[in-house]
């Protein structure tokens, strides 16, 4: 005989955790805190990389040039978050996969800064493949989170 009842467990996740960055990650956050988005070029194949990256995966290359963009991407993905998580903004909010500039490598941050009257009406303001561009924190550290979000180009 089946069971209709049906237990609810509450669980907690506190990921804390440091990291180093390494000398490449290092500048390119350190370029964040002064509203710079930079690319680094592999110099073997020419590929670009935001974010930047210590070497060439097609390559095994170390990189080393860099090049600042003017930080507009393209949309490739998004997903729309409904339920409120830590550290999260207040739902519904917009996650999207960012490529910036002819980056051979994509980001994630958050899309914001269009209006909406109910959260049903977000698919139809964001697409694959729109232009959007950064917004900066006014207090930045040399964090991912100096970029606000990106918005609409």
């Amino acid at each position: 005989m089946a069971s209709t009842e049906f237990m609810n467990k509450e669980y907690n996740m506190h990921l804390d955790f440091s990291v180093s960055l390494g000398p490449a990650y290092t500048k390119w956050m350190k370029a964040l805190g002064e509203k710079k988005i930079l690319a680094n070029k592999c110099s073997k194949c020419g590929r670009h990389f935001v974010p930047a990256k210590p070497f060439c995966e097609i390559c095994f290359e170390p990189i080393d040039e860099w090049i600042e963009t003017d930080g507009e991407g393209i949309v490739e993905s998004f997903t729309i978050g409904y339920a409120k998580f830590r550290n999260l903004p207040d739902p519904p909010y917009v996650i999207g996969v960012i490529r910036v500039g002819p980056s051979a490598v994509s980001m994630v941050h958050w899309i914001a800064g269009f209006p909406y009257d109910k959260p049903e009406d977000i698919p139809d303001k964001i697409q694959i493949g729109m232009k959007v561009k950064p917004v900066w924190a006014e207090e930045r550290k040399g964090d991912l989170l100096d970029i606000r979000y990106f918005e609409p180009a």
